[in-house]
């Protein structure tokens, strides 16, 4: 059990403040105008770092790989779905489908963690 440190609010409000500064630049250079992109779209990267400095914090090991092999399954269940359902595999949708599968399975992730790690505490 390891104790309380100011770097665990860090990680706590560290997917607010990437939202909002994804949604701040969005805004700024007209991506989704331009590129179709939303806040969620820009924000996975940020979460993947997060749930592996967090995981790290909380268990004083990685959960990334176990993730990253969830990921991988999800993209051959999309495919499946998408075979199954459309008869076809469109790649344009397919993928955005992908990412914004992964962005909602890595945030929902990444509250888990948080919660464990209060929990941890107590």
């Amino acid at each position: 059990m390891s104790t309380f440190s100011p770097i665990f609010l860090f990680w706590y409000f560290f997917p607010a403040i990437v939202l909002f500064a994804a949604r701040l630049c969005i805004s700024i250079f007209s991506l989704y105008k331009r590129f179709r992109l939303k806040a969620s779209d820009l924000t996975v990267p940020f979460l993947l770092f997060g749930i592996r400095q967090l995981s790290i914090i909380s268990f004083q090991f990685s959960i990334f790989p176990y993730f990253l092999m969830t990921l991988l399954l999800l993209g051959i269940a999309l495919a499946i779905f998408q075979a199954y359902f459309f008869e076809e595999i469109v790649y344009r949708r397919f993928f955005k489908m992908y990412w914004r599968s992964v962005f909602l399975l890595s945030f929902i992730l990444y509250i888990v963690l948080i919660i464990f790690s209060v929990i941890q505490f107590f």
